[in-house]
């Protein structure tokens, strides 16, 4: 008896079941506060962060457009090796017996589409990077047959009947290069910031943080034919007759009549 008595003073005092003398909460736990609070913060630096990603990821398309653009320049260079001197036609396809031949300035002809994918040696050098459906496939975009191929630039040079008047209210008197020997500082391809009230679309292949897209819509239908710059466009890479290419902001550009047969229902272009 005396023995288990001292067994019994031996063993430790257990409290009763129902007092808890140590933390229930595992040690590794959050409570519902501190995750929301943590969530929070994370959403905050996202916020912070997703701009700049935007922004860095517009950086490198503008890059790749102007590398697009020298090679593209490169390549008219090319032909007019071999051609006296003389730049790519600006025609399109379109032949008439009563009316002039249509010009675009963001249309290439059937043959001069070829022969600038030869020269330059991809058809990728014919669309802005930015720019998706209908752009940006091998076979070209043609939105109505026997006129020529829509292609994401505006090629400037071999339109034989400039200096196109200005659009009304507008400055923009353009004179297309014919030859290598002209005047060096006249534009030879720019980007498509380009809105025709006619069909009712906008391209704007630059805004701040990329392309302009409504419901990812590259021609922006929605715009209803508002200008490049009243939707977002930045700006445009534009090269030059002899050669450089450079960016220029939006708010730095001039407007130009870009459709000879259509007039103000037609192209419309900034640059």
């Amino acid at each position: 008896m005396a023995a288990a008595i001292l067994q019994n003073c031996r063993e430790p005092v257990k409290p009763p079941n129902h007092i808890c003398c140590t933390n229930s909460r595992p040690g590794n736990a959050f409570t519902l506060i501190e995750l929301l609070v943590v969530i929070a913060i994370i959403a905050i630096l996202a916020g912070l962060l997703l701009p700049s990603l935007s922004s860095a990821k517009e950086k490198s398309r503008r890059s790749a457009c102007l590398n697009n653009i020298r090679q593209f320049v490169v390549a008219t260079h090319l032909y007019a090796g071999d051609f006296l001197e003389h730049l790519p036609p600006g025609n399109t396809d379109y032949e008439s017996a009563t009316d002039p031949p249509a010009e675009d300035i963001p249309v290439l002809s059937t043959n001069t589409r070829n022969a600038m994918i030869t020269y330059a040696g991809s058809w990728r050098v014919l669309d802005c990077p930015s720019l998706r459906d209908p752009f940006n496939r091998p076979e070209g975009w043609q939105p109505e047959p026997n006129y020529g191929f829509v292609i994401g630039y505006n090629y400037l040079g071999g339109h034989t009947r400039t200096p196109w008047d200005p659009l009304p209210g507008h400055t923009g008197k353009w004179i297309s290069p014919q030859k290598l020997s002209e005047e060096p500082s006249l534009a030879l391809v720019t980007d498509a910031n380009d809105w025709s009230p006619g069909y009712g679309k906008t391209l704007a292949p630059h805004g701040a943080n990329g392309p302009i897209l409504r419901g990812r819509d590259v021609t922006n239908a929605g715009a209803e034919g508002a200008s490049s710059a009243s939707i977002g466009a930045a700006g445009g890479n534009i090269g030059l007759v002899d050669g450089s290419v450079s960016w220029k902001p939006i708010s730095k550009m001039l407007i130009y009549r870009g459709s000879l047969k259509w007039e103000e229902a037609g192209c419309t272009a900034a640059w």
